[in-house]
C-alpha cells in the first residue's frame, strides 16, 4: 500500500481515534503531523499526555555543561508553545524532564497551573541537574502549593488566554513525582489534604522537608517515595493503607505503625545502611513484607556482626551493595537464610572501587533454599567474591531455575561509555562461562547478559 493510500484511509477515521493514535507517538512526532493537511493541523493539540522529554539534549549537556545556558531557553520555549496550543479539555499526564532550577520559576509555575487547570492525573517534574544528579537545595525550584491551596478557582487568562479557568484544582491528581523540587512540610500536607485520589507520591532531593507525617485511613495514598531529602529528621507513617514505601538518605527517626497493607519496602538509611537499626524500625511490619530492597553502601563495616530477623513472607529480596575491593559477599547468606519462602534474589553491585585479587574461594555453611528459583547478580565484575556467591546458590538452591549474570556498571551516567569500561564488562561477562561451568553439572542455569 502506498503512503497516499494509507494516509487517505487513515484520514477516514474519526478524530477521537486519530487523537488516540497520536497519543502513542512522542510529542515531537505528534507535532509533525500538523503539516499533513488542514484537518491534521490541530489534532495533536488534543492529546491527553504531554511528555516533554529531552534526553538527547541532556546527553549533550552532560558532555558539555556550557550548553546548558543556551539549551534551557530552547526547552522552555518548546514547552510554552505546546502549552499555548493545547486544546484538549483534560490531561492524563504531564512530564517535564530537563535541567531547570529556580531561575525558571515563572515558566514552571505556569506549567504547573496549566496542568492542574486541565485536571491532570499524573504530574512529573524531573528537574535533576544534568538529568541525573542532585543540586544544592537552595537552587531548587519550589513547588507553588500556596497558589493551589488558597485559590479553589483561578483564571489563567493572564498567562495564556486560551486556557480554561481552574475547575478541579488538585482533586484529579493521582500521581505526583518531584525531583530537585523543594517541597516544604506545608506543601506535603497540602498534597495529602487537597488531593483526595492521590495514590503515588515521590519527592526526590527536596531541601525543605524536616518532619514528615503521613497518617489517616481516609488517605488514598498507596506508594510513598522519599529520596535524598537530606534535611529530614523524622518520618512517621501510621494508620494508613500504604502498600509500598521507599526511603533513601541519611539516618533518621523512622516510625512505622498500624500499616496492615504495607508489603513492599525499599530502604537505604545512613552511611552503611544497617547501623541505624533499620530492622528495629521496621519491626511492626517485617512479618508481612513480601518485597524488601536494602541499599547498603559499606557492608563490610557491620554485616558480620548483624543479626537478621526472620522474614517469613518475603518473596523477593533486592540488595544494592557497594562493591569495594574483593571482600566476600557470603555474609549476606545469613539474611537470605532468614527468608524461608524467598523466590527471587537480586544483588545489584554498585562499582565503587572493585578490584580483583587472587585468594582462596570461601564457602558459607550449607542451607537448603527450597523455593528460590531466580538469582540475579547485576554489576558482576568477575571478582572472587562475585563467583563464590554464585557457586553458593548453585550448590544450595534446590529449586533454582536460572541465574542471570549482568556485567554492566550500575552507576548510571549520561557520559558516553569509555573503551576501558566496555573491556571491563566484556571481561566480567566471560568469567561465568570459564570459571563456573566446570564446577557444576547444572551449568544451564547460567545466563550471561550482553
Amino acid at each position: 500500500m502506498s503512503f497516499l493510500a494509507f494516509y487517505f484511509r487513515l484520514s477516514l477515521l474519526p478524530d477521537d481515534i486519530l487523537v488516540s493514535i497520536l497519543s502513542r507517538l512522542t510529542l515531537k512526532e505528534a507535532t509533525v503531523t500538523s503539516k499533513l493537511s488542514r484537518r491534521w493541523r490541530y489534532l495533536w493539540t488534543q492529546v491527553a499526555g504531554l511528555d516533554f522529554d529531552a534526553n538527547d539534549t541532556l546527553d549533550r549537556i552532560a558532555a558539555d555543561p556550557k550548553l546548558r545556558s543556551s539549551e534551557r531557553p530552547k526547552y522552555i520555549n518548546w514547552v510554552n508553545r505546546v502549552v499555548r496550543q493545547h486544546r484538549g479539555p483534560k490531561l492524563d499526564a504531564v512530564r517535564i524532564c530537563f535541567d531547570l532550577d529556580k531561575s525558571s520559576k515563572c515558566a514552571i509555575d505556569n506549567w504547573v497551573k496549566f496542568a492542574i487547570a486541565k485536571g491532570v492525573q499524573k504530574l512529573e517534574l524531573d528537574l535533576l541537574e544534568n538529568g541525573e544528579t542532585l543540586r544544592q537545595p537552595t537552587r531548587n525550584y519550589s513547588f507553588p502549593y500556596k497558589q493551589m491551596s488558597q485559590c479553589k478557582r483561578f483564571s489563567l487568562k493572564n498567562v495564556y488566554s486560551d486556557f480554561a479557568p481552574m475547575q478541579t484544582g488538585l482533586k484529579c491528581l493521582k500521581a505526583l513525582s518531584l525531583k530537585c523540587v523543594n517541597v516544604s512540610e506545608e506543601a506535603l500536607n497540602c498534597f495529602l489534604s487537597s488531593c483526595p485520589v492521590l495514590k503515588y507520591l515521590s519527592i526526590h532531593g527536596s531541601g525543605d522537608l524536616v518532619n514528615v507525617k503521613v497518617s489517616g485511613l481516609s488517605l488514598m495514598l498507596k506508594y510513598l517515595e522519599i529520596v535524598f531529602c537530606l534535611g529530614i529528621v523524622t518520618i512517621e507513617i501510621s494508620n494508613v493503607n500504604l502498600v509500598s514505601f521507599s526511603y533513601l538518605g541519611p539516618g533518621i527517626n523512622l516510625i512505622i505503625k498500624d500499616v496492615p497493607m504495607l508489603d513492599e519496602i525499599s530502604i537505604g538509611e545512613g552511611y552503611s545502611g544497617l547501623e541505624n537499626n533499620v530492622f528495629g524500625q521496621l519491626s511492626c511490619c517485617l512479618y508481612q513484607l513480601e518485597v524488601l530492597t536494602l541499599d547498603i553502601y559499606r557492608p563490610e563495616e557491620n554485616i558480620k556482626i548483624f543479626a537478621f530477623p526472620e522474614l517469613p513472607k518475603l518473596k523477593q529480596l533486592i540488595l544494592k551493595v557497594g562493591a569495594w575491593n574483593d571482600d566476600s559477599l557470603l555474609e549476606f547468606t545469613s539474611l537470605i537464610k532468614a527468608c524461608p519462602n524467598l523466590n527471587r534474589f537480586v544483588l545489584q553491585l554498585i562499582w565503587m572501587s572493585p578490584s580483583k585479587r587472587r585468594r582462596k574461594v570461601l564457602k558459607a555453611a550449607k542451607c537448603s533454599h527450597q523455593f528460590l528459583k531466580l538469582v540475579e547478580i547485576v554489576g558482576y565484575y568477575g571478582r572472587t567474591s562475585d563467583a563464590e556467591l554464585v557457586l553458593y546458590f548453585i550448590e544450595n538452591a534446590v529449586a533454582l531455575q536460572k541465574i542471570i549474570i549482568d556485567p554492566r556498571n550500575q552507576i548510571l551516567e549520561r557520559s558516553p561509555i569509555g573503551i576501558d569500561q566496555i573491556k571491563k564488562e566484556e571481561s566480567a561477562q566471560n568469567v561465568p562461562r570459564s570459571s563456573l561451568k566446570p564446577k557444576t553439572s547444572r551449568s544451564s542455569i547460567i545466563n550471561s547478559l550482553t
